[in-house]
């Protein structure tokens, strides 16, 4: 592949920031829309939309030293599961380059309405946590510290005009770190860049809808860009929620740890299954909320009737690896499960010791008290 040195110019495109966030908990469609005074609809796999209409936005490029003022829009999809996702469209300025995109992306040189991305995104996801659990923000700051950040690229014109396939093998480089989220001027290897290029989930041939890990380019797609977008929400919705279930997880079976660790110091009774009792219970409930609602959210068959869109969500669900997450989790669980059947086991064997001991001593007892007579 080759790596030119001029990067693609863009003269209309959108950049797009998708940012995860914990919402506090399920919350039921019609009680968000209440919350919101928004219509939605009754499916479980899709959102309710919160709008926050018109916005300033202003991308700064180290390279030229110039600020570009674009407009901006932005909204909040909140689903059923517990999960937010904030999302903000920057219309890219006409003229910027896709590298000078990438490096205000980098240094922090993107702002909204006078803060910065990052600022404008934590205040949006407070306002939204205050308007569902009125006081939350200000108690929580630890249990909301984790999002996660996903872009997207949309090239509606640019220059040089190029077909998908030139536009990979001229441009491969320009398209492989924004999809690495990569500012870095390293060489890249062809197989890296060959690699991040083949994961086109586009229907037709003129169009381009590339999707990775980090990031999302595009090019075209207007008949269907915003089906794949939903569905690309709905995964990175799901892959968010089942890292937040890693994360409570992870404490339970730190108490579990502890509680194990307290029988072994105590030689008959300890209140280590009890302890591990509790945090079991706390941890089966993610186990059958991802029984009763996930697994149906992550098969594309109960999710879309459509034999495109299915191709294409299970390929998104792949790319975010929700199911190695959903694997790790439910193995956590699995493992958890099995501890505390075996703390049952030890504290059922200290029993059945003491009640042993009881036993033989009022025996004991017995035939002491038979012997005068």
């Amino acid at each position: 592949m080759s790596q030119p040195d001029a990067s693609l110019t863009v003269l209309k495109g959108k950049l797009t920031f998708l940012v995860s966030f914990d919402t506090g908990g399920e919350v039921d469609k019609q009680t968000l829309s209440g919350f919101f005074k928004v219509q939605s609809g009754t499916e479980y796999s899709k959102p309710v939309e919160v709008s926050f209409g018109k916005l300033t936005g202003l991308l700064v490029s180290e390279k030229e030293k110039l600020n570009k003022i674009c407009d901006v829009t932005g909204s909040a999809d909140l689903y059923a599961m517990g999960v937010g996702i904030i999302r903000v469209d920057f219309d890219i300025p006409e003229g910027m380059t896709v590298s000078d995109v990438i490096m205000a992306m980098h240094i922090n040189g993107i702002y909204i309405d006078g803060l910065d991305l990052n600022a404008f995104i934590a205040r949006k996801m407070n306002e939204v946590r205050e308007q569902i659990k009125p006081g939350s923000t200000a108690k929580a700051k630890v249990f909301y510290q984790h999002t996660k950040k996903y872009s997207m690229l949309k090239l509606e014109k640019y220059t040089p005009v190029l077909d998908p396939a030139d536009l990979k093998s001229q441009y491969g480089t320009d398209i492989t770190r924004f999809l690495s989220g990569e500012s870095s001027q390293r060489r890249l290897h062809s197989k890296e860049i060959s690699d991040k290029l083949s994961h086109d989930i586009s229907y037709y041939d003129e169009d381009l809808f590339l999707v990775s890990y980090e990031a999302a380019v595009v090019k075209g797609c207007d008949d269907y860009f915003n089906d794949i977008r939903l569905y690309l929400e709905l995964g990175l919705a799901l892959s968010f929620l089942f890292h937040i279930y890693d994360w409570k997880i992870d404490a339970e079976i730190g108490q579990a740890f502890k509680a194990i660790k307290t029988a072994q110091k105590s030689t008959m009774f300890t209140q280590a299954p009890r302890r591990l009792e509790r945090s079991l219970l706390k941890v089966s409930e993610f186990k059958l909320d991802i029984l009763d609602n996930l697994e149906d959210l992550m098969n594309p068959l109960k999710v879309t009737s459509d034999w495109y869109y299915q191709g294409a969500y299970e390929h998104i669900l792949r790319l975010l690896k929700v199911k190695d997450y959903e694997g790790i989790v439910t193995h956590k669980i699995d493992a958890l499960e099995d501890l505390y059947s075996t703390a049952q086991e030890i504290s059922y064997s200290k029993i059945a010791l003491i009640t042993e001991i009881i036993i033989i001593l009022l025996i004991a007892f017995e035939v002491v008290a038979f012997l005068p007579r």
